[in-house]
């Protein structure tokens, strides 16, 4: 995606590659400002949706498909 997200679910997202072991609520009082859990959440929940809506028009795997080669 890039710049085409949302910063907003941007920031999201670099936090959890930032912070791979952290736990959700973790993620949030690492956040600047802090969020709830809830909200960091919904927010990679949203980033992931977009960047496989994304992935879709393109023609490539999705997040899920890229993770499971993964593990």
């Amino acid at each position: 995606l890039g710049d085409q997200a949302p910063a907003h679910l941007q920031y999201a997202g670099e936090l959890r590659l930032q912070h791979k072991d952290a736990s959700l609520d973790e993620l949030g009082h690492l956040a600047v400002p802090p969020m709830t859990k809830d909200a960091v959440a919904g927010r990679i929940r949203r980033l992931l949706a977009t960047a496989d809506k994304r992935a879709q028009e393109l023609g490539i795997p999705d997040t899920e498909s890229v993770i499971a080669d993964l593990i």
